[in-house]
């Protein structure tokens, strides 16, 4: 019989989560989700501190609303990817036998992130997320 958690265990994880960078919670998120849906992208564009400026960008938050608008899961991952900052491209996107990797090589302090996972918008967002981990969080 599988185990049901209580709204006190419910809590607890909240709180954890609270206490982590928008980047490891979404790592964690997107590592446990069978496929990314479009408000897992919202989430990404939310939180993602490389993302500030499109966030702020009325024409970048219109593309953007459009192709997610389309159910365009693959484009809208790649404008965040280009609207990241500092700059970086998908340089590698592979599928080996149902698993996706991803490369993405930026122009930071951390070249590049590679991530791996069964759903192709989720390796590229993984990658994109492993990015912002790397980076320290200034205050």
């Amino acid at each position: 019989m599988p185990r049901v958690a209580s709204s006190e265990t419910v809590t607890r994880h909240h709180d954890v989560e609270a206490d982590l960078p928008a980047a490891e919670v979404l790592a964690e998120r997107i590592a446990a989700a069978r496929r990314l849906r479009e408000h897992h992208l919202w989430e990404i564009l939310r939180a993602l501190p490389s993302l500030a400026e499109a966030r702020d960008d009325a024409g970048f938050r219109h593309r953007f609303r459009t192709l997610m608008e389309r159910d365009d899961l693959v484009a809208a991952s790649r404008l965040l990817v280009d609207a990241a900052r500092p700059t970086c491209h998908l340089e590698q996107l592979v599928c080996l036998e149902g698993t996706w990797i991803a490369r993405i090589c930026s122009d930071g302090a951390v070249p590049r992130a590679v991530a791996v996972h069964i759903d192709r918008v989720a390796a590229v967002m993984a990658a994109l997320v492993a990015l912002d981990r790397a980076c320290p969080v200034k205050h």
